[in-house]
């Protein structure tokens, strides 16, 4: 079973269409969403649109959390249903795939944007997300920095941005590989499949 894991899409409507296309292209039997639909970019509320017609499951970023109060991205307005549909997003979901248990969330289990797990982070604190998240795979999203790191027996992706990484010139999706748990990362852009 193969997943299409993206995250981190912030308005902007022709990475988002792009990503669709390549994970379509790629055959992955689920797509899955580590947050953070809108702001940054001007079609949020079109970003919205899409994610809730193909139904893709979605959990709430800092900034969706955050627009829903605002009730603005960028000084548009967003529509009443998109407001609503922020407001339902849950902070974090789990699955069973293949037999292998998954848990997304945006920033980390602790639900605080300000701790950011970047792949360069110390070992400790891999081993406390890890020890905090009863499942075998735990995606996590906001930091805009791709990385699978191995740890006590535990599994953590994250798929970096469609919007832009901080680390590295590619717009990046990634595909779980279920039950195996292989990620392999792509350019969003161009196809490429991509080093970790």
């Amino acid at each position: 079973m193969k997943i299409g894991v993206f995250s981190d899409v912030h308005g902007h409507l022709e990475e988002l269409h792009k990503t669709l296309e390549l994970l379509k292209h790629l055959q992955v039997d689920q797509l899955v969403c580590a947050g953070d639909l809108v702001e940054k970019g001007l079609h949020s509320d079109a970003v919205i649109d899409v994610m809730r017609e193909l139904a893709i499951p979605c959990i709430q970023g800092n900034h969706d959390a955050k627009a829903q109060f605002t009730w603005l991205t960028y000084n548009e307005p967003l529509q009443d249903q998109s407001i609503v549909y922020l407001g339902k997003l849950p902070v974090s979901l789990t699955f069973e795939w293949a037999g292998v248990s998954v848990y997304m969330t945006h920033a980390n289990p602790w639900q605080d944007s300000s701790v950011y797990v970047f792949p360069t982070r110390p070992t400790a604190l891999f081993k406390l997300v890890a020890e905090a998240v009863d499942a075998e795979v735990i995606i996590l999203g906001h930091t805009h920095h791709p990385m699978r790191v191995q740890i006590e027996g535990k599994t953590i992706i994250n798929p970096g941005s469609i919007y832009g990484n901080r680390d590295r010139e590619e717009r990046t999706c990634g595909v779980l590989s279920m039950p195996t748990c292989d990620f392999e990362l792509y350019d969003i852009d161009t196809g490429r499949k991509l080093s970790l």
